[in-house]
């Protein structure tokens, strides 16, 4: 027998040993008289000092070769040590990354790290953990260090939520990935609590497989540091609710004032922003308002025009002052305004003063089409140095009725305004057949219509998206190869896993809700039971990088007509499992373009990383990004009417919610153009929901 040497993972050198490779083989699931063969065989195929690596793989293609392709499988996981990063990922145990991480954090010497290293490394190896997590590995350093006289290095490598290093740098220099975030002490609390919660959530909500396909890139997981805690994600307001019964912020009133039902529209403007401040204490995302110049219409009944005005902009001021939510930001908020009462309102009981009733809303059409325009000309002014106000994201509902008889004329050139000024307005297009009588949006683009039961009060408002999972779709384009049957196989695998995830969200929702009690101002009781309505809580499936996947599988985008259509077809396919699903279990499924910028910037990061120069990414170097959801390029030179045609059947595959980005870059436009584009929109396409979005900046300097 010829001497050869096997070179280690950590660098050190032993002799090749056949016993040791037959019990891998064994324990992986062959038989004995095989295993011993194969183990005997290897030293004529291999050279002195082979990477273990390579013996590996050598081992694997023989097991092949003797058709146990499942022992093989077996083979290769039982032999590299699998680690759950606290970057949401999977790797393989590098002592380079150990050592490193000793020298950066720690202070070690190179030579001292390396030494300590080598001693996790062996513990690891002889415990044979199949999966490892970095506290896991960083418990081990520890004690090694304590074993080795290095307490004092221990000290700096101990983990609270985070690295200390992590945190020195947190404090010292600020996280950037949230631009609405400054840096100051509740940022810093934030994110060091969504690195305990995130972990929390992926280490122990959720089961391995649910977890690493989220840290394998293979879907993403939203508002991780919320599951625990917070699992609801957007909600839509009934203002009603609160002119009827007063305001209890707590949803007790046991830890704060309690307002009876409000007299004045002044009182009501306050009301409407504690509301949503109030909200945010339970929710994970955005807070909106549908139909709300309708709802407190009754308020601005015999108010001049200058009083109604000002009430607005104090709401207005309110809400963009409000610099008490998560992280130090102002509440994220949205607003959908009518031009005049619905039709399905007109007869509707109206709420006034105290609470009493004072008609029906078709008697306010003068007041709700006063309070649209107070509105638009408040966040026309801009703030005090005229900036635009942030918040709340304004949405105007555009029904055939606005367009008639020019009633709404000047009113429609005055919202175009905004968009030429600030491109801040958003739009609503109640036109095509899939909105029903009402559907309301949130500036995040999530929607909802009373196509669900078809009642508006129940479907649309006192709920919203309780949770969205994002699918990778460029990643199902490279793994098929051009085999367009296979991106529908991985489609099935992943929505499973995606609906998994959420149920599990779900339940957790419910436990927070009702036995847990940590939702107080949500399962606040009022007149016709709990204030949120959990059961009709959206569970969307979002995916991202619809265009990438298309030019992997079939060579064109998503503005080559043939891939748009298949791209239709693949969207179309999730949101038919989605409603499959809710004749399955009854709950209220649904597809969403999901709003993942920074998704789309994870996922083509470790798809480059782990499909090279076959992944098909936007940007440059370590800011590569997918398209996002079933969006054209953000670059497109094509003309805009192509543009909405691209993109407008995408709008009835999602139901959950979606948005159209006109994009004119640094040129202005006028009012009138717009005007005639809106009511084209509305008239000729099923674009749902969009903004005329404008590039502009601000000086921090000079303002």
């Amino acid at each position: 027998m010829i001497k050869i040497n096997i070179t280690k993972t950590n660098g050190t050198i032993e002799p090749y040993n056949p016993q040791k490779i037959t019990e891998s083989m064994v324990k992986a699931g062959a038989d004995k008289k095989t295993a011993k063969k194969i183990s005997e065989k290897i030293p004529s195929n291999i050279y002195d000092t082979i990477t273990a690596k390579e013996l590996r793989e050598i081992v694997n293609e023989e097991l092949i070769t003797e058709g146990l392709d499942e022992v093989a499988n077996n083979y290769i996981a039982n032999n590299v040590l699998k680690v759950r990063t606290g970057k949401d990922r999977v790797e393989a145990f590098s002592l380079t990354k150990i050592s490193n991480s000793l020298v950066n954090e720690a202070g070690l010497s190179q030579e001292s790290a390396f030494t300590i290293a080598q001693l996790v490394w062996r513990e690891l190896k002889q415990l044979s953990p199949k999966y490892l997590t970095t506290n896991m590995i960083r418990e081990i350093i520890n004690t090694k260090l304590l074993e080795s006289g290095l307490e004092e290095y221990s000290n700096n490598y101990t983990r609270v939520g985070m690295p200390v290093s992590e945190l020195d740098n947190l404090i010292g220099e600020g996280n950037k990935s949230n631009a609405n975030m400054m840096h100051n002490p509740e940022t810093i609390h934030k994110y060091v609590a969504d690195a305990s919660l995130k972990q929390y959530a992926l280490n122990h909500l959720l089961p391995n497989h649910l977890a690493d396909a989220h840290r394998q890139g293979d879907l993403h997981i939203h508002d991780l540091e919320y599951f625990a805690s917070r699992p609801l994600n957007c909600l839509q307001h009934d203002i009603r609710v609160f002119i009827r019964n007063g305001l209890r912020v707590d949803g007790t009133g046991d830890h704060t004032s309690v307002a009876k039902a409000p007299t004045h529209m002044e009182t009501l403007m306050n009301h409407s922003g504690e509301v949503m401040l109030a909200a945010q204490q339970n929710m994970s995302g955005g807070q909106a308002m549908s139909l709300w110049n309708v709802f407190i219409a009754p308020f601005a009944r015999g108010r001049t025009y200058e009083e109604i005005k000002q009430c607005i902009q104090m709401f207005i001021y309110n809400l963009n002052m409000a610099y008490a939510a998560r992280g130090s930001q102002v509440p994220f908020t949205s607003m959908q305004l009518e031009f005049g009462v619905p039709n399905f309102l007109k007869d509707e009981i109206a709420y006034g003063p105290r609470g009493e009733i004072v008609g029906t809303y078709g008697d306010y059409e003068e007041e709700v089409k006063l309070i649209n325009r107070a509105v638009t000309e408040v966040l026309l002014e801009g703030d005090g140095r005229g900036k635009m106000h942030l918040f709340p994201n304004t949405i105007y509902s555009l029904r055939p009725e606005t367009f008639k008889n020019g009633e709404y004329d000047e009113e429609l050139e005055l919202v175009h305004d905004l968009s030429v000024k600030y491109g801040s307005s958003y739009f609503a297009n109640m036109f095509p057949d899939y909105q029903g009588d009402h559907g309301n949006y949130m500036g995040c683009r999530t929607h909802l219509s009373n196509t669900w039961t078809g009642d508006w009060d129940t479907d649309c408002l006192r709920t919203g998206n309780l949770s969205y999972v994002t699918l990778n779709l460029p990643r199902m384009g490279y793994n098929a190869k051009h085999d367009e049957d296979l991106i529908f196989e991985q489609l099935d695998t992943q929505m499973k896993l995606a609906e998994e995830i959420m149920l599990i969200r779900r339940d957790q929702a419910v436990k927070a809700f009702n036995d847990w009690k940590i939702l107080p101002f949500l399962s606040q009781t009022v007149h016709d039971g709990s204030y949120y309505r959990l059961e009709n809580g959206t569970l969307s499936f979002g995916f991202n990088g619809l265009n990438e996947m298309l030019i992997s599988t079939l060579g064109e985008g998503i503005e080559d007509k043939s891939s748009n259509k298949f791209g239709q077809k693949v969207i179309g396919y999730i949101n038919n499992h989605a409603d499959k699903l809710k004749e399955e279990t009854g709950l209220r499924w649904s597809t969403i373009q999901t709003p993942a910028e920074s998704t789309a910037y994870r996922f083509a990061m470790m798809d480059k990383e782990k499909y090279g120069d076959d992944a098909i990414v936007n940007g440059v170097e370590d800011a590569y990004y997918y398209s996002n959801s079933s969006h054209v390029p953000v670059d497109t030179s094509i003309p805009i009417t192509d543009k909405i045609k691209f993109e407008e059947p995408y709008h009835r595959l999602t139901p959950g919610g979606h948005i159209f980005h006109a994009f004119f870059g640094e040129s202005y436009g006028d009012a009138e153009s717009y005007m005639s584009l809106t009511e084209k929109i509305c008239k000729h396409s099923d674009i749902g929901f969009w903004a005329y979005s404008s590039a502009f900046s601000y000086c921090m300097k000079c303002h």
